[in-house]
């Protein structure tokens, strides 16, 4: 039989984060530290406006490239939250979520035998992405010296005259590292330079903190034909089960995703885009929340982890993530994951879920609860002692 599958699904690698969340099933007290999800409902007018949606019997199938009431909202959104501008009509194709979104980017851009530049540790979907479509992921590793930052002096290095794609993800998961301004320049004149196609990666875009603003590569000048900016409405607004996310590029590149989504998911629910406009025109309030409850957690699990032997956290600027080094354990970073659990039932994700260049860390999310964050610590204060 595995004679008879395909490459792609032969040699794509389960999720090492989901493993982590199936060990933990033995534990019935288990606190649950792995997966990328905001500790929140959707707030309810956003539920209201697609429920309401499909009472008005809105269950057909769209266009390809999304609503236009959906699209002119991440037309206005994208020209007042990022500084970009592009026609509704020509620059946006809605996708479910953003990780089909990286997907049809990619089948549209890259072809077998090419290169694809990311960032070392990285969100383990780029890799799997690029394998389906026969290419070779090369990454820029990233680290604590450098603030885990994948900024221009890394990237240029790798470029060869196969590379045809560059992704960049700031805030990052996993490690909620961020690029500045500075960088995002530094990046755009490399895409000048050499010509390649680059994916800017967003859905973390508001999950910033101590005054920094993520500033968006798209709105950098003269790249235009080159850059396409990757977001989704699941982090930002809690709306991970709603799969809405969308594309912002060049024409020509947009008239090709159009014409690819036709093959993937024809179109997505007319009332999940729906709702996506009531959450880009009325949540910004319960952005402003949900980020708040972040900022504490981030606070609350740098500090705790910081006192207990084993752990050397940054405070990472974006995104609901830490990244904590956990060579003090002496082990490999899945071995140290699991000590973890076993140890204490707190379930963590190893480091090497994202990569080779992760060895070496553990990732935990801070999205949850704040009790659950500060009962995982006492668990694991005690287990493995004060510094």
């Amino acid at each position: 039989m595995e004679k008879l599958l395909s490459t792609a699904a032969q040699n794509a690698l389960p999720s090492g984060v989901r493993r982590m969340f199936e060990l933990a099933k033995k534990y019935d007290d288990s606190i649950n530290l792995t997966l990328g999800e905001p500790g929140f409902i959707t707030p309810k007018h956003i539920i209201d406006a697609g429920i309401k949606g499909l009472l008005e019997g809105k269950t057909k199938y769209t266009p390809n490239s999304g609503i236009k009431e959906l699209r002119d909202a991440i037309a206005y959104k994208l020209y007042k939250e990022n500084g970009i501008k592009c026609d509704p009509d020509k620059n946006i194709i809605v996708t479910a979520g953003a990780t089909q979104a990286l997907m049809l980017a990619i089948v549209t851009l890259v072809n077998p035998g090419d290169e694809v530049i990311i960032q070392g540790p990285n969100w383990p979907d780029y890799k799997g992405q690029i394998d389906m479509v026969n290419a070779k992921t090369v990454y820029a590793k990233v680290d604590e010296k450098n603030d885990f930052k994948m900024t221009a002096d890394l990237i240029e290095p790798l470029i060869t005259d196969k590379t045809k794609l560059i992704i960049i993800n700031s805030p990052s998961n996993p490690t909620g590292g961020v690029l500045e301004w500075e960088d995002l320049l530094k990046i755009a004149e490399l895409v000048k330079k050499h010509k390649i196609f680059i994916i800017s990666d967003e859905p973390y875009e508001r999950l910033v903190y101590d005054g920094f603003t993520q500033k968006s590569l798209a709105a950098i000048p003269g790249i235009e034909d080159y850059v396409l900016t990757i977001n989704s409405f699941s982090k930002t607004f809690a709306m991970t089960g709603f799969r809405v996310g969308y594309i912002c590029a060049n024409e020509s590149i947009t008239e090709n995703l159009i014409k690819l989504q036709e093959n993937m998911v024809a179109s997505v629910p007319e009332p999940m885009q729906l709702a996506a406009v009531e959450a880009i025109y009325n949540g910004e309030k319960d952005v402003c929340e949900m980020l708040k409850h972040y900022d504490r957690n981030r606070h609350l699990i740098v500090e705790g982890l910081n006192k207990i032997k084993g752990f050397s956290c940054l405070y990472p600027k974006g995104a609901f993530y830490v990244f904590p080094n956990i060579t003090g354990f002496g082990m490999k970073s899945r071995e140290t994951a699991e000590y973890i659990l076993e140890k204490t039932h707190v379930v963590t994700s190893p480091g090497d879920a994202f990569g080779p260049d992760g060895e070496g860390y553990i990732r935990i999310c801070y999205a949850s609860k704040y009790e659950d964050i500060k009962e995982a610590l006492s668990r694991m204060e005690k287990a493995f002692g004060k510094k």
